[in-house]
């Protein structure tokens, strides 16, 4: 086919890339379409093959659809291709075979490329946070958060998403994906030293694909701190009110400047992002509901049962054990019937508040029951815990419980304990420990008892 001058007139303004290759496939003709995509010339093409242009392994990939169109069939398909840059592209493809004389041979075909890059990764986005915010309920909240920051990173080319909560002048990474080094959680920044200072101070998006040539990024402390050409950031808000921010960054410059749809598609994650983090809290408000004594603070029951489980599956320290106490106040009933429920529950709370402030952050310390109390003393000496529940026992003696009108109540305890083995589960420790307690009560109240007990 001989290429004409109306015919190269009309391909130059056509904003789709267009190539025809003769029946020996070798390129003839592109446009500049074609030309500036793939930064090659025509003169660079012509005369030569496709599979001397994209390699012989590359070109097996596709040889069976050229054959195809070369026997007359029109052919559309959608492939990715990765240019010299990195870059992976999406691409429409029509072939269209060019027929010649009355008997229709075919001589060659056009190729009739269009970038569908962005609509594809749009359409993608858009899937992806439908799935992660709709179908993905039961999944950690941190999970689904770091599958849209990869997202994110993947859709915009960048190395690095987070999610951070600023804090007055802190600056603190609460999510983060990153195709370098990983940023742990709760790692901290000064505001000042993280373009989020600027993004904090503007009303819309702040973007830039070039860091190093923009006055306002080639100054700023965390451009020379990190070297980070590319940023795009954007506040997320909480109920209305700034909570922190969202930003994907990179050291890489930006081949091209971010589109409007770069935004909007960001814009949507980040506020996947913002639903999250709402539900989240209302998920962790309700789950506190469910394991916290409302008279107490103190963990209840239930939590007790689960914590249980969970610290079983540690193994203890060769030199620690792990204990399993009740403590009950003893006449607990009688302060109820004299003094009133008001009394009762001013015993109760300030009982909790006391063996609390006695054990380990590590441990776990709940009310099981209405004037009883549960603790685990975990991976501990066993004399050690032994001077933690004789503590316990002491600071219950010694409080002075002000019940109001003037008026004072003392109170005592018992306690139970038993030395946990890999085998205990919840009920066995605790029958175990009631035995314990039982024979405190008999004994005359007021002392720790020990089930088993291995000097």
């Amino acid at each position: 086919m001989k290429i004409d001058r109306s015919f190269k007139k009309l391909s130059k303004a056509l904003p789709i890339m267009l190539a025809y290759v003769d029946n020996q496939r070798r390129y003839k003709y592109v446009n500049q379409a074609y030309e500036r995509f793939f930064g090659v010339k025509l003169k660079e093409l012509k005369g030569k093959t496709i599979a001397e242009i994209v390699g012989r392994s590359s070109y097996e990939k596709i040889s069976q659809l050229h054959d195809k169109v070369l026997k007359g069939e029109e052919l559309s398909f959608v492939d990715k291709v990765v240019l010299n840059d990195g870059r992976t592209l999406q691409l429409d493809v029509k072939y269209v075979p060019n027929f010649e004389g009355a008997e229709k041979t075919v001589n060659g075909f056009f190729a009739v490329i269009n970038d569908i890059t962005d609509y594809a990764s749009a359409a993608e986005v858009l899937r992806a946070v439908h799935d992660v915010v709709n179908r993905q309920s039961k999944t950690l909240s941190t999970d689904r958060i770091n599958k849209l920051l990869r997202l994110g990173c993947h859709y915009l080319n960048a190395q690095t998403g987070i999610v951070s909560f600023v804090d007055g002048d802190d600056y603190i990474v609460k999510y983060a994906y990153s195709e370098g080094d990983p940023i742990p959680p709760d790692t901290k920044f000064e505001l000042g030293e993280t373009y989020c200072s600027v993004t904090l101070e503007a009303d819309e998006v702040v973007a830039t694909a070039h860091a190093s040539d923009s006055e306002e990024y080639s100054g700023h402390p965390c451009f020379d701190k990190f070297k980070l050409e590319t940023y795009l950031g954007l506040p997320v808000r909480i109920n209305g009110k700034v909570w922190g921010t969202l930003n994907f960054t990179s050291p890489e410059t930006r081949i091209t400047p971010f589109t409007e749809l770069d935004i909007e598609l960001v814009g949507l994650i980040c506020s996947a992002i913002e639903t999250i983090i709402i539900n989240s809290s209302k998920t962790k408000r309700l789950e506190k509901l469910a394991y916290t004594d409302f008279l107490t603070g103190l963990t209840n029951r239930l939590f007790i049962t689960e914590r249980f489980a969970e610290l079983q599956a540690h193994k203890t320290s060769a030199n620690n054990v792990s204990c399993f106490a009740i403590i009950d106040i003893d006449h607990f009933k009688s302060v109820n019937d004299t003094y009133g429920h008001d009394a009762g529950d001013k015993v109760l709370q300030q009982t909790a508040r006391t063996i609390a402030e006695l054990v380990r952050v590590s441990d776990c310390c709940s009310r099981v029951g209405g004037e009883e109390f549960a603790i685990i003393l975990e991976d501990i000496p066993l004399k050690t815990a032994a001077d933690v529940l004789e503590k316990v026992r002491t600071s219950v003696e010694d409080m002075i419980v002000d019940i109001g009108n003037e008026q004072n109540v003392s109170i005592t305890a018992s306690i139970g304990v038993t030395q946990l083995t890999e085998e205990d589960e919840f009920n066995s420790a605790y029958k175990r420990a009631d035995i314990a307690l039982y024979r405190s009560k008999e004994g005359g109240r007021n002392q720790v008892q020990w089930h088993e007990r291995v000097e």
